[in-house]
């Protein structure tokens, strides 16, 4: 390649990167269109601002569930604990029997007792 063949493939290198360029400056947002960090804080406090109520509410809420992110998921869990009519009905039942049991033994200690006393006065 002669010199001025590389510096024609040169040159037109050199072009091809200005335009490149150019055009990524062109899509570069415009500092004026681009708010500070500032007017964005100022933003986001008087939308903030504007809703205190709603944001107060949020957070009692979020107080009241225990700020529990799985608030939901730790219901459910405890519900599935609930015992069922069923297991209630089969409890009382058990209950019943035992408090029966728990009756006559006390009956029987009662009047063994009984027994016992009325042999030692015969004696």
């Amino acid at each position: 390649m002669s010199f001025d063949e590389n510096l024609i493939a040169l040159r037109q290198a050199v072009t091809h990167t200005l335009g490149v360029i150019d055009g990524k400056l062109r899509n570069k947002a415009n500092k004026a269109d681009v708010p500070t960090i500032e007017q964005i804080d100022q933003r986001f406090s008087a939308l903030a601002g504007s809703a205190p109520e709603t944001l107060d509410t949020l957070a009692e809420l979020a107080e009241a569930l225990g700020n529990n992110p799985n608030f939901a998921t730790t219901i459910t869990e405890e519900l599935a604990k609930k015992a069922t009519k069923t297991r209630v009905t089969e409890l009382e039942t058990q209950l019943g029997e035992s408090l029966t049991a728990l009756t006559d033994a006390f009956n029987q200690g009662a009047a063994n007792i009984q027994n016992s006393t009325n042999e030692q006065e015969a004696t």
